[in-house]
């Protein structure tokens, strides 16, 4: 993207005085938040504020209206401030935000590689993860042309067919192989949402909202070689942010993908997908204070961060250490596209039933849910649950109980560095001769303290699973690798386990806090749910302010005197859990 030019203060400020006269004298009624605010927007593109596409920053610096970007994109103060701090969030000529993301290291890029030939489907440009959906995620690689958009001034932009070859006519072998497992990773990461990710094109009012009342709507994502948007742009994808579900925004559409920057990998490609559809729903980036991108570490890394070639990819709340974002993405998310309900009960009463040699499979959704099977089990049994292989969110606990309710084992692997073997779990035991009833509950975990390099709360542990029993003499497929030595724990069968997840869950309401004026009185309040017994700050907050609790919240009230940015963190405590979330506190 070209570099604002030197008269851009001017011709900025005076555009938004017109426009926020404009927008501040209309009698118009607002729109609903679950529409967006396309009444406004169409306002504000009734005079441009810029005369090219320009850096949030550079244009903030410049004169143009921090209100009128906030109302324009629907931000709050923070959330316009971390966006100004990252380098890959621009202005359009309106004041609509986009963001260009950086490309993969060349020597970070993977070369796409055949996969055996009976695990892809005949015909890959028919996949759908859940056609039942309303809501539509269009992964579009076989070419596209698109006229009239926001993007390049409306201008005709042809983009060729996803290609690992000189060959753009057709798809090798190789090539369906690759849009397969992108495919696959996207659905993946979306699994908990009802939304279906395709690989077929759809009506385009399955990719459009016209109304509030409207509820079919969706986004294209263009992935295509090499980058004919816009000029000065070496990046691996862009897209316009929070215009998922927002009524009248197709202008805004698609989503762009080039592989000269991601790599031709289907894996990182969907990963990167995975990534420009989460700033579609309003996601902003997961980095630290020295970086736009945070890459995690020995497998691991945030969805909205750098997660090019990690084994175990999560949406987050910015758990890991001097994360930059605390953005609730999970809850972003369903405000679009909702949670799925729950598939399975989540314990004895309401389990599904598994019978031996069979499959059966589910989705956890949610770091609450828990789904529970009962099973009959007698000698030489093994119960085996895995999410997809290679690239699974799900980080699988598994917990025995038997027919009291009594946990007989607890099964989770690790790793130092993430792979299959630690992402899954196997029950493996010898059973006495004669059949007893058995209680299996499939949860997700995660692994050590999310602050560590690598490591991760059960947050994101979330996805699609398949388990299989094998008993008495029956088999079952089990998952295509080694399952790792695991940990079992035996607990007396006079024991009744308390089940957390039949209860309300202890969990924060509010996720961020609005900004301070330095020298002026400052209140705020952190709203919490649940059966709370004990809430506290347990970091120190800036010099002049206290914090008290007071019901169901934990007001912050005082006066601070100097401008600082700085983080604190509030934990939650009772009936045995306990939740803790960092805060930041800006003082402008």
């Amino acid at each position: 993207m070209p570099v604002r030019s030197s008269h851009l203060a001017l011709v900025a400020r005076a555009a938004a005085t017109a426009v926020i006269a404009a927008a501040l004298t209309t009698t118009a009624p607002a729109a609903t938040a679950t529409a967006g605010t396309s009444g406004l927007l169409d306002l504000v593109c009734a005079q441009q504020l810029l005369p090219e596409p320009t850096r949030l920053a550079s244009a903030l610096e410049h004169g143009v209206s921090a209100l009128l970007v906030r109302l324009r994109n629907d931000l709050t103060v923070d959330e316009l401030a971390h966006l100004a701090a990252d380098d890959t969030t621009w202005l359009d000529e309106c004041g609509s935000v986009f963001v260009t993301d950086h490309a993969t290291p060349q020597d970070q890029q993977v070369t796409a590689e055949a996969l055996p030939a009976e695990s892809v489907p005949s015909d890959v440009f028919a996949l759908a993860s859940r056609p039942g959906s309303t809501r539509t995620i269009y992964l579009d690689f076989d070419g596209a042309t698109y006229s009239g958009t926001r993007w390049k001034d409306g201008a005709e932009i042809v983009s060729p067919a996803y290609s690992i070859d000189a060959d753009r006519t057709t798809f090798s072998a190789t090539e369906r192989a690759q849009i397969y497992l992108a495919w696959r990773t996207v659905a993946e990461d979306y699994a908990p949402f009802d939304v279906n990710v395709t690989t077929q094109r759809p009506d385009p009012s399955a990719l459009s909202r016209t109304a509030s009342t409207d509820q079919t709507y969706g986004i294209p994502v263009v992935v295509t070689p090499t980058n004919s948007v816009g000029s000065g742009c070496g990046c691996g994808g862009i897209s316009y942010l929070g215009i998922f579900g927002t009524v009248n925004a197709t202008d805004y559409q698609p989503a762009w993908i080039f592989t000269a920057g991601s790599g031709t990998g289907g894996y990182d490609v969907g990963q990167i997908i995975s990534h420009e559809v989460g700033h579609t729903f309003g996601l902003s980036h997961d980095g630290t204070n020295q970086a736009s991108y945070y890459a995690g570490a020995k497998g691991w890394a945030p969805i909205m961060g750098s997660s090019y070639g990690k084994r175990a990819s999560h949406w987050s709340s910015g758990e890991y250490a001097a994360a930059n974002n605390t953005e609730d993405d999970t809850a972003v998310i369903a405000r679009t596209a909702p949670v799925l309900v729950d598939d399975h009960g989540n314990g004895a009463v309401g389990a599904t039933r598994l019978t031996a040699g069979t499959t059966a499979t589910g989705t956890i959704t949610t770091r609450t849910d828990a789904d529970a099977f009962t099973f009959s089990a007698n000698g030489r049994t093994a119960l085996s649950v895995a999410g997809p292989a290679g690239l699974s969110n799900l980080d699988v606990r598994l917990t025995i109980l038997n027919q009291v309710g009594a946990t007989v084992a607890t099964i989770d692997p690790t790793a130092d560095v993430a792979d299959d073997a630690a992402m899954s779990a196997t029950w493996s035991v010898d059973l006495p001769t004669t059949a007893a009833t058995y209680v299996a509950v499939v949860d997700g975990t995660g692994f050590g303290a999310p602050t560590e390099a690598g490591r991760y709360s059960d947050y994101g542990s979330l996805g699609a699973y398949a388990v299989t029993l094998a008993t008495g003499g029956s088999t079952a497929t089990p998952p295509p690798f080694t399952t790792p030595t695991t940990t079992t724990t035996t607990t007396s069968t006079t024991t009744t386990p308390t089940h957390t997840t039949s209860a309300p869950s202890i969990a924060f309401v509010t996720t961020r806090l609005p900004a301070a004026r330095a020298g002026s009185r400052y209140r705020a309040t952190i709203r919490f749910s649940g059966p709370v017994s004990e809430a506290r700050v347990d970091w120190r907050l800036p010099r002049g302010l206290r914090w008290a609790v007071v019901g169901d919240r934990v007001v912050i009230r005082g006066r601070v005197r100097r401008s600082s940015a700085g983080r604190f963190a509030t934990v939650l405590s009772g009936d045995g859990d306990s939740v803790r979330r960092v805060f930041r506190l800006v003082v402008r």
